[in-house]
């Protein structure tokens, strides 16, 4: 772990999108339909969960094995609620915002996650 900020373009995308997640948060609150609690708390771990690894990883911290697998999770369980609890008229949007944020997202967390297993050094037999 460094001190050293390393502000790769990986950890500034993660931890951008937590920050944009912000915003929406707050809309949510007031326009959510059914159970908007489970979506405000749903979405604001994503934003957390974002940031974390962003920051984790500008830091270089070995940390991030655990917080971005699990951020990976919470976008991926995201994106299919989303797809299967969306309205007549919102199935298409749905989908767009799993396709182009939520899954991207966590593709990007579960590398992230991937390449800080196999930087960890071996474990002791």
């Amino acid at each position: 772990m460094t001190t050293t900020p390393c502000w790769n373009w990986s950890a500034r995308v993660l931890t951008a999108a937590g920050l944009a997640l912000i915003p929406w948060i707050f809309v949510l609150a007031r326009v959510a339909g059914a159970h908007p609690v489970a979506w405000v708390g749903l979405d604001t771990m994503e934003a957390i969960g974002l940031v974390g690894t962003g920051l984790l990883l500008a830091r270089c911290d070995r940390r991030r094995v655990a917080v971005a697998p699990a951020t990976a999770v919470l976008l991926t369980v995201d994106a299919w609620f989303d797809v299967l609890t969306a309205g007549p008229g919102a199935v298409l949007a749905a989908v767009l915002m799993a396709a182009c944020l939520e899954l991207p997202l966590a593709a990007l967390c579960t590398a992230v996650a991937w390449n800080a297993l196999r930087a960890l050094p071996p474990s002791l037999p």
